[in-house]
């Protein structure tokens, strides 16, 4: 096929953490045969192409845009992100060229709307309010009038449901799939882990926002410090936001923590992996969790709360699960493995086994080739 995959974001050598996930389809596509153009749609940045990884990727407004789908002249146009200010574009394409739409977390007004529950400044949360009731009333426009062309993917079962939630009967089924986010098993290769390795804890994440929960990360980890064999223990904790200093600081000086502020590549993450066995993840809001299935690709132990979407991907087999905003679950979590080796083993084989049988990449890349290529709504 012909693919233009429009977005809203894409990782750059400066700005690593802009939908990965989105990249490693491109690969993926490519890698099969297909032809990507890849167009950043943004009316205010200046237009321009930038290199990362060997792909291309255009950024520009609507004009550069309608020239962009001109040369590709797409059997299909996969779009990342879609929301209203996504959707110019996608109603410029042609009603006889199929238009692929993946949701991936804030467009859906019901995570939006938790996410915005989350904003502690009050005039901020009233100006994110705002643009909540305007995502709800584009959703009920565009599918009061859904284009026959138009088909929308879920990358989870929750999220669907979470969008029926605001939407109801105007959510159709037979226009929509749940096709999970595909995680690359060759690039996060599975090495079997040692028992020592359940005493190496990485953590890696945005500091932009509550809903990652950095906080409960950090409160975690204080709270194991009474116990006899934390001086063996090593964290590694590694991310960038507006949130980073303040929410770290109350691990200055502990000498178990070791902090770098910035992003990694992904093979610069894979690389982590190998050298971890628990992977510390706390969140207040998921459809999926790519970075939590990433290192349980490469065999590590996901510690995080069964909220939103994560159960749908782990269970008390193949990960440490707490219940929504408490620490000290979190804590009791990693504790169980550390005291229990065999427990910690047993959850790193399962963790690995259950990515690869749901959202392995050499499942999931042909359904969503096979979705795209489908005729008809």
């Amino acid at each position: 096929m012909r693919i233009l995959l429009v977005t809203r974001s894409y990782p750059a050598a400066g700005d690593l953490y802009q939908y990965p996930f989105v990249h490693r389809r491109v690969l993926a596509y490519r890698a099969l045969g297909h032809e990507v153009a890849v167009f950043r749609f943004d009316p205010v940045r200046a237009r321009g192409t930038h290199r990362f990884d060997g792909v291309d990727c255009e950024t520009g407004d609507f004009d550069a845009f309608r020239a962009a789908l001109a040369r590709a002249a797409p059997n299909v146009v996969a779009v990342h992100g879609l929301n209203e200010a996504l959707w110019p574009p996608c109603a410029a394409v042609d009603p006889a060229v199929p238009v692929c739409a993946w949701l991936h977390g804030s467009e859906i007004p019901g995570f939006f709307c938790a996410k915005v529950a989350q904003v502690p400044d009050p005039v901020l949360r009233a100006e994110q309010e705002q643009v909540l009731a305007g995502r709800i009333m584009f959703w009920r426009d565009v599918m009061t009038h859904w284009p026959e062309n138009l088909r929308i993917a879920f990358v989870s079962a929750a999220s669907r449901e979470l969008m029926r939630d605001d939407l109801g009967p105007l959510l159709q089924d037979a226009r929509t799939a749940v096709l999970h986010n595909p995680i690359d098993t060759d690039l996060f290769a599975y090495r079997p882990k040692q028992a020592e390795d359940r005493l190496h804890v990485l953590s890696i994440r945005p500091y932009d926002s509550r809903t990652y929960g950095n906080d409960l990360a950090v409160s975690a980890i204080l709270a194991l410090r009474e116990k006899p064999w934390f001086s063996q223990m090593r964290f590694t904790l590694i991310g960038d936001g507006p949130l980073f200093e303040e929410t770290l600081a109350p691990l200055a000086g502990v000498g178990e923590v070791t902090i770098h502020r910035g992003f990694l590549t992904q093979q610069e993450i894979a690389t982590q992996h190998a050298a971890h066995g628990q992977f510390l993840i706390p969140t207040r809001l998921d459809t999926q969790g790519v970075s939590r299935d990433e290192a349980m690709a490469s065999g590590l132990v996901p510690v995080t709360n069964a909220v939103h979407a994560v159960p749908e991907f782990v269970d008390d087999t193949c990960a440490g699960l707490a219940p929504a905003d408490e620490a000290l679950a979190l804590a009791q979590a990693m504790a169980e493995m550390v005291e229990d080796p065999a427990l910690f083993l047993a959850r790193s084989a399962a963790a690995t086994a259950r990515v690869r049988a749901q959202s392995g990449h050499y499942l999931i890349i042909p359904r969503e080739l096979a979705w795209m290529a489908r005729q008809g709504a």
